[in-house]
């Protein structure tokens, strides 16, 4: 395996098809780091506001939390029902 495929696997779900919560978790984080980054380098009036900061890292987090619920989590298969 090797690295574009361990990223191609990291947004997959357990069926091998590509679940949207580790993307927006990825994609949230992505701008939760490009804001930190920035604010550091900007002058006190430019900031972006508190209130949207905590709104992205928390959609940031539930994406993460839901993602990683979701890997340790089984479900049951159906059994066939017999029929008389």
């Amino acid at each position: 395996m090797n690295f574009k495929q361990w990223i191609i696997d990291l947004f997959k779900d357990e069926r091998g098809s590509t679940s949207i919560k580790p993307v927006i978790a990825f994609i949230g984080t992505l701008f939760l780091c490009g804001t930190m980054t920035a604010n550091s380098f900007s002058e006190e009036h430019f900031k972006p506001s508190d209130e949207l900061v905590n709104a992205v890292m928390i959609i940031t987090a539930i994406g993460m939390g839901a993602d990683s619920l979701d890997k340790f989590s089984t479900k049951k298969k159906d059994e066939p029902k017999i029929e008389e």
